[in-house]
């Protein structure tokens, strides 16, 4: 239970660092995305049963403040964390490695699903642009982003949840 209450409490305060800071601090155009990065962490480090209501939850919330209609989002969350459970299944050897390939996959993913979304609504735009000046720098700033990320996530997992205990 305190699992799921700390968890919500970390995803608050990465949806309003998010919206508050991290949208204006841009490189090019494009910014870190704390909270897909909170949620990639968060489905690699938990072992928490039923992660997967709380990540569509958190679509959900997601969804309900932002442009794009709340569906895509919460079906692209709750991708992140089926494959964040194949990635901990297959190669969860290394951690950080797993938190930079998940991170590079889900940012191209998420991008892709926005160019896909604008050209389905006709709203027209420079793919040029969208790749080099947003997609690029953004996710170079997602990578640099997910170290500090992965290290809160994990020590917070490590502190809640001791070695051995089962939730």
């Amino acid at each position: 239970m305190i699992t799921y209450i700390v968890s919500s409490i970390g995803f608050f305060i990465a949806l309003m660092l998010q919206y508050g800071i991290f949208s204006r601090w841009t490189l090019l155009s494009g910014s870190a995305d704390i909270v897909l990065l909170f949620i990639v962490a968060l489905c690699l480090h938990s072992n928490v049963k039923r992660l997967w209501v709380q990540v569509l939850i958190f679509g959900a919330i997601v969804g309900a403040i932002s442009a794009i209609p709340f569906y895509f989002i919460m079906a692209f969350y709750f991708a992140i964390f089926l494959a964040a459970q194949q990635i901990r299944k297959r190669i969860m050897q290394t951690p950080l490695l797993s938190m930079y390939l998940l991170t590079f996959i889900a940012t191209l993913a998420w991008h892709a699903l926005n160019i896909a979304y604008l050209f389905i609504k006709r709203i027209p735009f420079d793919l040029s642009t969208a790749l080099f000046e947003i997609m690029l720098p953004g996710l170079l700033l997602n990578i640099l982003v997910s170290i500090v990320i992965h290290a809160i996530v994990q020590e917070g997992n490590r502190m809640i949840t001791p070695k051995g205990a089962e939730v």
